[in-house]
C-alpha cells in the first residue's frame, strides 16, 4: 500500500509540474513592442502584423467592451491623429521618443502597418479627416510654434498637396469630416483658447467660418454621433467634463451631457448609440484618466482601459475602435502600442 501512495505522490508531482511550466506565457500574436521603420525606397515594406485574439498587458482577461492588443505602431509617437480612407488606417504626425515633431505617415491595411507619405511639415496635436479617399491634415504644432497650414493626400496620389490655411493657427484640435466637409473645431494657439469653428468643402478656395463652441478648448475628443458633431473634454485650459455637439444643419450648438470624470487627450466614439470617452488625463498633466467612460441610456459606467494612456490616435476601423500610440503617464512618455474595442 505504501508503494502505491509513493506512485500516486509522484504522479501528483509531475502533473504540477507540467502546469507550472506553462506560467508566464504571452498570448500568442500578441504585439506590445514597437518595430524599427523600414526606410527602403521600393515597394512599402511590412513592418507590424495584427492580432485577431483578445490579450492583455498585464495577462488580464479582456474588459466588457472586448478590448484587445492590436499591432503596435512601427515607432513610439504620441499626440498624432488618425483617419481611415479606402479601407485603410492612416496615423499622422505626432511626437516621437525624442519628443521631437515627426512628419510620419503610417498606413494600416488590415494585416499590417507601411511607411505611407511623408508630411511636408513636422507637426504635433494635428487635425486628421477624411472624405472619401483623400485624407486631410490641418494646424498643430510644429518646431516653429502653431500652423494653419493644411494638405490633402489624395486618394492614389504618393505625396500630400497643401490646400487653402485654416483662418486661425490652431493645435489640439478636432478635425471632423462629414456631409462632404471638414469641420475645424477648438484648439489653441499659444496662451490663447479658441472656440471658432471653420469648415470647408473640397476644392474650396477658402475655409468658412461657422459657430463658435459655448466654451473654447482644446485637447478635446471630437466624434460624430448621428449627424451631430460632438467634443468631450478638453482644457479650458483647466480640465472640461462637458460634452457639446454641433447640429450642421442649423449652424447651433447644444450642451449634450457631463462625463463623471473631466479629462483632456482622450479618445470618444459612439457605438450602438453607446458614447465613450476613453482615457486621457487632467489639465494639469498629474496623472492618468485610466477608464472607458460609458453612457449608456442617460447612465454612465466606468471600465479599465486595457492599456491606460492620453494623446492617442484614433480611429474607427472595420468594427473596432481604434486607439494607437499615446502616453502611459502623465505628459510625455511615447508608446507605440494600439489597443482597440468593439465599435
Amino acid at each position: 500500500m505504501s508503494r502505491n501512495i509513493s506512485a500516486a505522490v509522484a504522479l501528483l508531482a509531475l502533473l504540477v509540474a507540467g502546469c507550472s511550466s506553462g506560467r508566464g506565457k504571452s498570448s500568442p500574436g500578441a504585439s506590445t513592442g514597437s518595430v524599427p521603420v523600414t526606410t527602403t525606397t521600393g515597394p512599402a515594406t511590412t513592418v507590424a502584423k495584427s492580432t485577431s485574439t483578445p490579450t492583455s498587458a498585464a495577462g488580464a482577461q479582456p474588459t466588457a467592451q472586448s478590448q484587445r492588443l492590436e499591432a503596435a505602431l512601427p515607432m513610439k509617437i504620441q499626440e498624432a491623429a488618425a483617419a481611415v480612407a479606402a479601407d485603410r488606417m492612416y496615423v499622422v504626425g505626432g511626437y516621437d521618443s525624442a519628443r521631437n515633431s515627426s512628419s510620419a505617415v503610417f498606413v494600416f491595411d488590415g494585416t499590417a502597418w507601411h511607411p505611407g507619405p511623408a508630411l511636408p511639415i513636422a507637426v504635433n496635436h494635428p487635425g486628421v479627416a477624411a472624405i472619401g479617399g483623400d485624407v486631410y491634415v490641418a494646424g498643430g504644432f510644429t518646431p516653429g510654434g502653431t500652423t494653419n497650414r493644411a494638405f490633402v493626400l489624395a486618394a492614389g496620389s504618393g505625396a500630400w498637396r497643401e490646400i487653402p490655411a485654416l483662418h486661425t493657427a490652431r493645435g489640439a484640435l478636432s478635425l471632423i469630416a462629414t456631409g462632404g466637409h471638414l469641420y475645424a473645431i477648438g484648439g489653441r494657439n499659444g496662451s490663447v483658447q479658441i472656440a471658432a469653428t471653420e469648415t470647408y468643402a473640397p476644392g474650396a478656395s477658402a475655409w468658412a467660418t461657422s459657430s463658435a463652441m459655448p466654451a473654447p478648448r482644446n485637447h478635446l475628443a471630437g466624434y460624430l454621433d448621428g449627424a451631430l458633431i460632438c467634443v468631450a473634454g478638453g482644457r479650458t485650459p483647466d480640465s472640461s467634463a462637458a460634452i457639446d455637439c454641433l447640429d450642421p444643419s442649423t449652424a447651433a450648438w447644444t450642451h449634450r451631457a457631463t462625463l463623471p470624470t473631466a479629462t483632456s487627450g482622450a479618445a470618444a466614439v459612439v457605438s450602438d448609440g453607446v458614447t465613450v470617452v476613453a482615457g486621457g488625463e487632467p489639465a494639469g498633466e498629474t496623472s492618468i484618466v485610466g477608464d472607458v467612460q460609458e453612457l449608456r441610456d442617460g447612465v454612465w459606467s466606468n471600465t479599465p482601459m486595457l492599456v491606460p494612456r492620453h494623446g492617442t490616435a484614433y480611429a474607427v476601423y472595420r468594427g473596432r475602435f481604434w486607439m494607437c500610440g499615446g502616453a502611459t503617464a502623465p505628459g510625455f512618455q511615447a508608446v507605440a502600442t494600439c489597443t482597440s474595442l468593439v465599435a
